[in-house]
Protein backbone atom coordinates (compact mmCIF):
# COMPACT_ATOMS: atom_id res chain seq x y z
CA UNK A 1 0.00 0.00 0.00
CA UNK A 2 2.79 2.72 -0.85
CA UNK A 3 0.50 4.59 -3.36
CA UNK A 4 -2.07 4.89 -0.69
CA UNK A 5 -3.11 8.40 -1.58
CA UNK A 6 -4.70 7.05 -4.99
CA UNK A 7 -6.69 4.49 -3.09
CA UNK A 8 -10.75 5.87 -3.18
CA UNK A 9 -11.55 3.72 0.07
CA UNK A 10 -9.86 1.50 2.38
CA UNK A 11 -10.60 -1.36 4.91
CA UNK A 12 -9.88 -0.77 8.02
CA UNK A 13 -8.47 -3.40 10.42
CA UNK A 14 -11.19 -4.83 12.53
CA UNK A 15 -9.50 -8.05 14.07
CA UNK A 16 -8.15 -8.50 17.67
CA UNK A 17 -4.94 -5.89 17.20
CA UNK A 18 -2.83 -5.36 20.34
CA UNK A 19 -1.66 -2.22 22.05
CA UNK A 20 2.15 -3.17 20.81
CA UNK A 21 0.68 -3.62 17.48
CA UNK A 22 -0.77 -0.20 17.16
CA UNK A 23 2.54 1.31 18.87
CA UNK A 24 4.13 0.05 16.29
CA UNK A 25 2.21 1.37 13.36
CA UNK A 26 2.24 4.64 15.01
CA UNK A 27 5.84 4.72 15.38
CA UNK A 28 6.22 3.43 11.82
CA UNK A 29 4.77 7.18 10.92
CA UNK A 30 6.64 9.24 12.98
CA UNK A 31 10.44 7.51 12.31
CA UNK A 32 11.77 8.07 9.03
CA UNK A 33 10.82 4.75 7.80
CA UNK A 34 7.57 6.69 6.29
CA UNK A 35 8.39 9.19 3.54
CA UNK A 36 7.61 12.55 4.03
CA UNK A 37 8.06 15.39 1.79
CA UNK A 38 4.78 17.63 3.83
CA UNK A 39 3.85 17.79 7.38
CA UNK A 40 0.53 16.55 6.26
CA UNK A 41 0.43 13.04 8.14
CA UNK A 42 1.30 14.25 11.20
CA UNK A 43 -1.45 17.24 11.12
CA UNK A 44 -3.37 14.29 10.15
CA UNK A 45 -2.75 12.14 13.44
CA UNK A 46 -3.01 15.15 15.36
CA UNK A 47 -6.46 16.32 13.82
CA UNK A 48 -7.73 12.71 14.92
CA UNK A 49 -6.75 13.21 18.16
CA UNK A 50 -8.49 16.67 18.53
CA UNK A 51 -11.60 14.22 17.20
CA UNK A 52 -11.59 11.51 19.49
CA UNK A 53 -14.53 13.22 21.66
CA UNK A 54 -16.43 14.20 18.40
CA UNK A 55 -16.59 10.93 17.03
CA UNK A 56 -20.18 9.28 16.21
CA UNK A 57 -21.61 5.53 17.67
CA UNK A 58 -19.52 3.62 14.70
CA UNK A 59 -16.30 5.66 15.68
CA UNK A 60 -16.84 8.11 12.47
CA UNK A 61 -15.68 11.61 11.81
CA UNK A 62 -16.34 13.42 8.66
CA UNK A 63 -14.02 14.78 6.25
CA UNK A 64 -14.31 18.49 7.08
CA UNK A 65 -14.03 17.80 11.06
CA UNK A 66 -10.57 16.84 10.06
CA UNK A 67 -10.36 20.05 7.63
CA UNK A 68 -11.07 22.18 10.40
CA UNK A 69 -8.23 20.82 12.77
CA UNK A 70 -6.09 20.87 9.66
CA UNK A 71 -7.59 24.67 9.19
CA UNK A 72 -6.88 26.12 12.48
CA UNK A 73 -3.20 24.25 12.47
CA UNK A 74 -1.80 25.12 9.46
CA UNK A 75 -3.54 28.98 9.32
CA UNK A 76 -1.93 29.99 12.97
CA UNK A 77 1.62 28.22 11.73
CA UNK A 78 1.72 29.74 8.25
CA UNK A 79 -0.38 32.85 8.09
CA UNK A 80 -0.46 34.23 11.90
CA UNK A 81 3.54 32.86 12.95
CA UNK A 82 4.66 33.20 9.74
CA UNK A 83 6.28 29.37 9.64
CA UNK A 84 6.89 28.04 5.74
CA UNK A 85 5.83 24.85 5.62
CA UNK A 86 8.37 24.38 2.29
CA UNK A 87 7.82 26.13 -1.17
CA UNK A 88 6.41 22.89 -3.14
CA UNK A 89 3.41 23.01 -0.03
CA UNK A 90 0.26 23.22 -1.01
CA UNK A 91 -1.29 23.87 1.72
CA UNK A 92 0.78 27.12 1.81
CA UNK A 93 -0.03 28.08 -1.56
CA UNK A 94 -4.07 27.96 -0.65
CA UNK A 95 -3.48 29.84 2.46
CA UNK A 96 -1.73 32.66 1.12
CA UNK A 97 -4.19 32.94 -1.83
CA UNK A 98 -6.89 32.55 0.14
CA UNK A 99 -5.70 35.48 2.77
CA UNK A 100 -4.64 37.44 -0.42
CA UNK A 101 -8.27 36.85 -1.97
CA UNK A 102 -9.92 37.87 1.27
CA UNK A 103 -7.62 41.07 1.97
CA UNK A 104 -6.63 39.14 5.38
CA UNK A 105 -3.93 41.21 7.77
CA UNK A 106 -0.68 39.41 8.57
CA UNK A 107 -0.70 37.95 12.17
CA UNK A 108 -4.38 37.57 12.43
CA UNK A 109 -5.49 34.01 13.96
CA UNK A 110 -8.37 31.76 12.90
CA UNK A 111 -10.45 32.47 15.28
CA UNK A 112 -10.69 36.13 14.04
CA UNK A 113 -11.42 35.03 10.23
CA UNK A 114 -15.04 35.42 10.03
CA UNK A 115 -17.25 32.35 10.33
CA UNK A 116 -18.13 32.04 6.79
CA UNK A 117 -14.36 32.64 5.67
CA UNK A 118 -13.55 29.83 8.29
CA UNK A 119 -16.08 27.44 6.38
CA UNK A 120 -14.79 28.34 2.84
CA UNK A 121 -11.02 27.52 4.22
CA UNK A 122 -12.23 24.29 5.49
CA UNK A 123 -13.93 23.54 2.54
CA UNK A 124 -11.00 23.79 0.29
CA UNK A 125 -8.64 22.01 2.63
CA UNK A 126 -10.87 19.18 2.45
CA UNK A 127 -11.19 18.93 -0.76
CA UNK A 128 -7.58 19.69 -2.15
CA UNK A 129 -5.46 18.72 0.81
CA UNK A 130 -7.75 15.62 2.81
CA UNK A 131 -9.73 14.11 0.04
CA UNK A 132 -7.08 14.12 -2.62
CA UNK A 133 -4.29 12.22 -0.71
CA UNK A 134 -3.33 12.82 2.86
CA UNK A 135 -6.12 10.12 4.80
CA UNK A 136 -5.09 7.36 1.98
CA UNK A 137 -1.45 8.17 2.32
CA UNK A 138 -1.82 8.07 6.28
CA UNK A 139 -4.26 4.45 6.08
CA UNK A 140 -1.29 2.76 4.31
CA UNK A 141 1.81 3.62 6.32
CA UNK A 142 -0.64 2.29 9.11
CA UNK A 143 -1.98 -0.48 7.44
CA UNK A 144 -5.73 0.21 8.24
CA UNK A 145 -4.87 -0.50 12.05
CA UNK A 146 -5.91 3.17 13.21
CA UNK A 147 -8.68 3.36 10.23
CA UNK A 148 -10.27 2.79 7.31
CA UNK A 149 -12.00 5.75 5.10
CA UNK A 150 -13.93 6.48 2.02
CA UNK A 151 -13.56 9.14 -0.38
CA UNK A 152 -16.92 9.23 -1.57
CA UNK A 153 -18.73 8.94 1.86
CA UNK A 154 -16.22 11.58 3.13
CA UNK A 155 -15.34 10.00 6.79
CA UNK A 156 -13.03 8.02 8.69
CA UNK A 157 -14.14 5.20 10.44
CA UNK A 158 -11.23 5.22 13.67
CA UNK A 159 -11.26 1.01 14.19
CA UNK A 160 -11.82 -0.05 18.20
CA UNK A 161 -8.22 -1.06 18.65
CA UNK A 162 -6.81 2.59 17.68
CA UNK A 163 -9.66 4.10 19.09
CA UNK A 164 -8.60 2.97 22.62
CA UNK A 165 -4.61 3.14 22.43
CA UNK A 166 -4.97 6.91 21.51
CA UNK A 167 -7.58 7.73 24.67
CA UNK A 168 -5.03 5.58 26.75
CA UNK A 169 -1.91 6.91 25.40
CA UNK A 170 -3.44 10.64 24.20
CA UNK A 171 -1.11 12.80 26.09
CA UNK A 172 1.78 10.76 24.90
CA UNK A 173 1.22 10.23 21.60
CA UNK A 174 -0.21 14.17 21.35
CA UNK A 175 2.97 14.81 22.40
CA UNK A 176 5.34 12.45 20.23
CA UNK A 177 3.40 14.06 17.03
CA UNK A 178 4.06 17.85 18.02
CA UNK A 179 7.50 17.10 18.20
CA UNK A 180 8.07 15.34 15.18
CA UNK A 181 6.22 18.20 14.05
CA UNK A 182 8.40 20.59 15.30
CA UNK A 183 11.23 18.89 13.72
CA UNK A 184 10.31 18.66 10.36
CA UNK A 185 9.12 22.63 10.61
CA UNK A 186 12.68 23.48 11.97
CA UNK A 187 14.30 21.90 8.67
CA UNK A 188 11.86 24.12 6.87
CA UNK A 189 12.69 27.40 8.88
CA UNK A 190 16.30 26.88 10.02
CA UNK A 191 16.39 30.27 12.23
CA UNK A 192 13.65 29.24 14.42
CA UNK A 193 14.90 26.78 17.39
CA UNK A 194 12.95 23.12 17.69
CA UNK A 195 12.08 24.42 21.20
CA UNK A 196 10.10 27.44 20.51
CA UNK A 197 8.49 26.05 17.44
CA UNK A 198 7.92 22.51 19.67
CA UNK A 199 6.02 25.61 22.33
CA UNK A 200 4.03 26.93 19.99
CA UNK A 201 3.13 24.07 18.02
CA UNK A 202 1.71 22.24 21.78
CA UNK A 203 -0.99 25.59 22.09
CA UNK A 204 -1.37 26.45 18.67
CA UNK A 205 -4.64 25.66 17.93
CA UNK A 206 -6.09 26.85 21.42
CA UNK A 207 -8.70 28.99 21.15
CA UNK A 208 -8.21 32.94 21.33
CA UNK A 209 -11.40 33.60 23.02
CA UNK A 210 -14.25 31.90 25.03
CA UNK A 211 -16.78 34.91 25.02
CA UNK A 212 -19.25 32.83 22.72
CA UNK A 213 -19.29 29.97 25.45
CA UNK A 214 -19.22 32.48 28.49
CA UNK A 215 -22.49 33.88 27.01
CA UNK A 216 -24.01 30.52 26.34
CA UNK A 217 -23.00 29.80 29.61
CA UNK A 218 -24.88 32.84 31.76
CA UNK A 219 -27.78 32.13 29.21
CA UNK A 220 -28.72 28.77 30.03
CA UNK A 221 -27.48 27.81 33.42
CA UNK A 222 -26.67 31.55 34.88
CA UNK A 223 -24.01 33.18 36.43
CA UNK A 224 -22.92 31.37 39.44
CA UNK A 225 -19.62 29.23 40.13
CA UNK A 226 -19.95 25.78 38.74
CA UNK A 227 -17.88 24.73 41.95
CA UNK A 228 -19.16 26.55 44.63
CA UNK A 229 -22.57 27.50 43.63
CA UNK A 230 -21.84 31.36 44.62
CA UNK A 231 -22.98 34.24 42.53
CA UNK A 232 -20.04 35.31 40.37
CA UNK A 233 -19.92 39.32 39.57
CA UNK A 234 -19.83 40.31 36.17
CA UNK A 235 -16.70 41.09 34.32
CA UNK A 236 -13.86 39.66 32.08
CA UNK A 237 -11.71 39.57 34.39
CA UNK A 238 -13.97 38.02 37.30
CA UNK A 239 -16.00 35.43 35.42
CA UNK A 240 -13.92 32.73 34.01
CA UNK A 241 -15.04 29.85 31.68
CA UNK A 242 -13.47 26.83 32.68
CA UNK A 243 -12.69 23.47 31.17
CA UNK A 244 -13.86 20.68 33.23
CA UNK A 245 -11.65 17.85 31.84
CA UNK A 246 -8.47 20.15 31.01
CA UNK A 247 -7.60 21.48 27.55
CA UNK A 248 -3.96 20.19 27.75
CA UNK A 249 -5.72 16.66 27.52
CA UNK A 250 -8.42 17.28 25.35
CA UNK A 251 -7.56 19.61 22.76
CA UNK A 252 -10.93 20.86 22.12
CA UNK A 253 -12.94 23.54 22.94
CA UNK A 254 -16.79 22.01 24.05
CA UNK A 255 -19.84 23.33 25.26
CA UNK A 256 -20.21 20.36 27.34
CA UNK A 257 -16.92 20.28 28.83
CA UNK A 258 -17.21 24.06 29.80
CA UNK A 259 -18.16 25.65 33.43
CA UNK A 260 -18.02 29.05 34.64
CA UNK A 261 -16.17 29.51 37.93
CA UNK A 262 -14.38 32.63 39.51
CA UNK A 263 -10.73 33.99 37.75
CA UNK A 264 -8.98 32.92 40.98
CA UNK A 265 -10.57 29.46 41.20
CA UNK A 266 -10.30 29.00 37.39
CA UNK A 267 -5.88 29.59 38.12
CA UNK A 268 -6.26 27.60 41.02
CA UNK A 269 -7.55 24.55 39.26
CA UNK A 270 -5.03 25.07 36.43
CA UNK A 271 -4.50 21.25 34.72
CA UNK A 272 -6.23 19.11 37.35
CA UNK A 273 -9.22 17.02 37.41
CA UNK A 274 -11.98 18.36 39.61
CA UNK A 275 -13.22 16.02 42.32
CA UNK A 276 -15.15 12.66 41.45
CA UNK A 277 -18.51 14.36 42.85
CA UNK A 278 -18.48 17.24 40.13
CA UNK A 279 -19.14 14.37 37.35
CA UNK A 280 -23.00 13.99 38.38
CA UNK A 281 -23.51 17.38 38.67
CA UNK A 282 -22.53 18.69 35.29
CA UNK A 283 -24.01 15.75 33.74
CA UNK A 284 -27.36 16.61 34.88
CA UNK A 285 -26.27 20.68 33.26
CA UNK A 286 -25.66 19.14 29.78
CA UNK A 287 -28.59 16.71 29.89
CA UNK A 288 -30.17 20.43 30.89
CA UNK A 289 -28.68 22.02 28.25
CA UNK A 290 -29.97 18.94 25.21
CA UNK A 291 -33.21 20.19 26.07
CA UNK A 292 -32.93 23.33 25.09
CA UNK A 293 -34.09 25.02 22.07
CA UNK A 294 -31.36 27.02 21.49
CA UNK A 295 -29.59 26.15 17.77
CA UNK A 296 -25.89 26.59 18.93
CA UNK A 297 -26.44 24.91 22.12
CA UNK A 298 -27.67 21.99 20.50
CA UNK A 299 -25.26 22.19 17.45
CA UNK A 300 -22.59 22.12 20.66
CA UNK A 301 -24.54 19.38 22.87
CA UNK A 302 -24.85 16.57 19.42
CA UNK A 303 -22.40 14.53 20.03
CA UNK A 304 -22.34 14.47 24.04
CA UNK A 305 -22.89 11.09 26.08
CA UNK A 306 -22.27 10.64 29.49
CA UNK A 307 -20.64 7.38 29.33
CA UNK A 308 -18.11 9.05 26.50
CA UNK A 309 -17.33 11.98 29.23
CA UNK A 310 -16.55 9.91 31.98
CA UNK A 311 -14.09 7.65 29.87
CA UNK A 312 -12.84 11.50 28.83
CA UNK A 313 -12.39 11.88 32.83
CA UNK A 314 -11.10 8.64 33.45
CA UNK A 315 -8.69 8.51 30.63
CA UNK A 316 -7.13 11.95 31.61
CA UNK A 317 -6.13 10.38 35.24
CA UNK A 318 -4.53 7.44 33.64
CA UNK A 319 -2.80 10.27 31.20
CA UNK A 320 -1.25 11.72 34.40
CA UNK A 321 -3.48 14.67 34.94
CA UNK A 322 -4.21 15.00 38.92
CA UNK A 323 -7.71 14.09 39.94
CA UNK A 324 -9.69 15.40 43.15
CA UNK A 325 -9.61 19.21 42.72
CA UNK A 326 -12.02 21.12 44.70
CA UNK A 327 -12.08 24.67 45.95
CA UNK A 328 -10.39 25.61 48.78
Amino acid sequence: MSEGWKLKEGQAHYGVVSEDHVWTVIMKVLSPQSKKTTSYKFALLRAILENLYKVNDKLEVNFIQLAESFAKLYWNLVIRNGYSQGHQSQIEKELINFKIMYVIPDGVGFDSIPVDQQSILMQTIERKILHKDVVGALYADTDGVLYGFSKKERKIAITSSGYEYLLKYQTTVFKLVNYELAKFLQKKNPLVTQGILLEEIENITQRESLQQFQKLLVEHSGSNCFYTGKPLAAGKRIIAVDHFVPWSFVHSDELWNFVLTSSTLNSSKGSKLPAERYLQQLDERNRHFMQIGDVYVKQYMEKYEFKKFNKLYEYAELNGFEKGWTPA
